[in-house]
């Protein structure tokens, strides 16, 4: 199998932080925005986004499905029906409500300066400010007496929340209003599977 991934973005980092914690033989290509961006990526990927999983015939793309291909069978899905379905609704939340708040903001006021595509579109920035002060008081909420999204299990629904994690110091978003998340991001942190997803340089594919 093979990941393409954009190593440090907060999608593509759920995924390989949950292949390192699964010890997974998955091949891991490292990607740029430009490559991400070719016809040839297109092929697999027609939205040119990443990560993109391919399995021999089989491609699959969205961060979220790619990690429930990955991590079926294992613990980090849990067999019971109700939790399952709990952490579903979780990976759902995560990627329609929370992270996109929070990757809108990353990537207009970090991705894009550095990139070079000039100033951060301050329209998104303040809605997506708005949309983070609506959100970030749910998760806080969920996580008082948890320690993560499904209570005392690490499950696939952690790494996909925690994706931010990294990023909380450059994100304007005052993370000390909310010690719960906090709490949270500091044991993710702590997980070698995140560091390591953090720390890897894969071997980057050919321009």
């Amino acid at each position: 199998m093979q990941l393409y991934a954009l190593t440090q973005s907060m999608n593509s980092r759920k995924v390989l932080a949950l292949i390192h914690h699964l010890g997974l033989p998955v091949d891991i290509l490292a990607m740029t925005v430009a490559q991400v961006q070719s016809d040839d990526y297109a092929a697999i990927n027609p939205n040119r986004l990443a990560p993109t999983l391919v399995d021999g015939d089989f491609i699959l793309w969205e961060s979220n499905a790619i990690g429930l291909y990955l991590a079926e069978g294992s613990t980090m899905i849990p067999g019971e029906r109700r939790q399952r379905l709990d952490m579903l609704r979780w990976l759902q939340w995560e990627g329609v409500h929370y992270n996109r708040a929070l990757g809108t903001i990353f990537f207009e006021t970090v991705v894009r300066p550095q990139l070079g595509w000039g100033e951060p579109n301050g329209a998104l920035v303040d809605d997506a400010l708005q949309q983070a002060k609506r959100f970030l008081p749910v998760i806080e909420a969920h996580l008082t007496h948890r320690e993560f999204m499904l209570g005392d299990r690490l499950s696939f629904a952690d790494f996909a929340i925690a994706s931010a994690e990294p990023y909380r110091e450059a994100l304007p978003i005052d993370f000390g209003a909310y010690p719960n998340l906090q709490r949270f991001y500091d044991t993710i942190a702590r997980l070698p599977a995140w560091q390591k997803a953090l720390r890897k340089a894969p071997v980057a594919i050919a321009a």
